[in-house]
């Protein structure tokens, strides 16, 4: 049998004005930009479609679900007008308080953020955090379109300062970290979801108290859980500095920086220090990581992680110092345990970090109304040493439920997090309560 379709093409349309509306704060250009339409171009829903993706990842207006304001135009009978009807959200972020962390001990901290200063789509962060094992200061300002075209630029100073404790409260272990960072960026390919950034840091790091670890056997990585690792004494106290650049490949789709449901993100990075670029410490250092987020229904969706580094000193370095070594814990790697807590030991029960590391989260998402959302989770991961193949049986494990919650003035995540622990290390807590500040992944 023999099927013929007969087609009738309609005329072809063309763009005619298009305007934004609801953008009290941000400029129009700022969402122009990321329009793949083109005033007097052919209509093309799919460039329509990449366009409203493209300003939800902007993360400074509510997300757009529907399609925006088609109507005929002024300018012709085949030519319609496009608006976008945006809904600006603040996107500047203020704290000012205090707590008390089992790493970093009481502490005040005050900052500000914007990712749209003055509406023109800069960022702009300045804190400043002071306790009794902390001090941390930072100023950093990025542009995403330099000179008006696609090129990302920034610049960070930092200084951040971290004792570690020993079993009788004493400092065992002293960090200072000061530096500088420079950072630009291209799109790959015309959509932009691709981008190639490089970075280049100079860093001094100031290492104290590790000669001290040689007289006693009770230094600890927090302040004492019995049998918990004490810190290796292998790390050289004083200066380090460190000059390295940071190539890195970013696919990203992800479709809201706060409140993600569907999209993908894709980074590839390798650190290269030393060596041609000066400094004390030669080391390589490849990444990879993959985060995806499936929505199910109207109101639930699935994020998974997946992130993998190794490190390898070469040149005039034979032994990574002790601070590049790979330690994991903490809420954005394994929420039920303790930042630095989880790593290989010696037969001291001597803490000595890992060459190489594989993490996996996995959150599924609850969007129970306005910026509220519960979310299920697991998390796993492990940091192996030079001489250890990575064993998938030796991850440690975390597991429980999360709430989140945007504050509407501070515009940042607060999360209420329940932790229980399946595979963990005899020091670490079977389950735990905690609260923290931003996301996962």
């Amino acid at each position: 049998m023999d099927v013929t379709l007969a087609m009738d093409e309609d005329k072809k349309y063309y763009v005619g004005k298009i305007t934004f509306t609801g953008n009290t704060t941000t400029r129009d250009k700022v969402i122009r930009r990321e329009v793949y339409l083109n005033e007097g171009d052919v209509f093309n829903t799919e460039a329509l479609k990449l366009s409203i993706r493209r300003i939800n990842q902007l993360g400074y207006f509510k997300p757009m679900e529907g399609a925006p304001e088609l109507a005929p135009s002024s300018l012709g009978e085949d030519r319609l007008d496009v608006t976008f009807k945006v809904e600006e959200q603040n996107r500047n972020q203020f704290t000012f308080g205090g707590g008390v962390s089992g790493l970093e001990g009481p502490f005040l901290n005050a900052s500000f953020s914007t990712s749209n200063f003055l509406g023109l789509g800069e960022t702009v962060q300045l804190s400043a955090q002071t306790g009794a094992r902390t001090k941390n200061y930072q100023v950093g300002v990025t542009e995403p379109y330099l000179f008006d075209r696609p090129i990302t630029a920034g610049i960070d100073l930092y200084s951040r300062k971290l004792d570690y404790l020993t079993a009788q409260g004493k400092v065992g272990y002293s960090e200072v970290r000061t530096g500088v960072s420079l950072t630009t960026g291209l799109p790959v390919g015309r959509r932009g979801f691709t981008r190639l950034y490089t970075s280049y840091t100079y860093e001094l790091v100031d290492t104290s108290g590790v000669a001290s670890l040689l007289n006693g056997t009770t230094t600890t990585l927090s302040s004492a859980v019995s049998g918990e690792p004490v810190f290796a004494p292998f790390a050289s106290d004083g200066r380090h500095p460190e000059s390295r650049i940071v190539p890195s490949l970013v696919y990203n789709t992800v479709d809201s920086p706060f409140t993600p449901r569907r999209g993908m993100r894709l980074t590839a990075s390798t650190a290269v220090a030393g060596g041609p670029l000066g400094g004390a410490v030669d080391y390589f250092k490849p990444d990879a990581e993959a985060v995806l987020y499936v929505p199910h229904t109207k109101h639930t969706a699935l994020g998974l992680r997946g992130e993998a580094s190794w490190i390898t000193p070469f040149g005039g370095t034979n032994t990574l110092p002790y601070y590049q070594r790979f330690f994991l814990g903490g809420e954005t790697q394994i929420r039920g345990v303790n930042v630095r807590t989880v790593g290989p030991v010696d037969l001291k029960n001597q803490a000595i970090g890992g060459n190489k590391f594989v993490l996996f989260n996995a959150e599924y998402y609850f969007d129970i109304g306005g910026p509220l959302r519960l979310l299920l989770f697991y998390d796993a991961g492990q940091a192996f040493a030079e001489h250890q193949y990575i064993n998938l049986r030796e991850l440690r494990t975390s597991t429980g439920v999360e709430l989140r919650f945007v504050m509407p003035v501070l515009n940042v995540p607060f999360r209420l997090i329940y932790a229980f622990n399946p595979s963990r290390d005899s020091f670490q807590p079977a389950h735990t309560f905690k609260f923290a500040v931003g996301t996962t992944f």
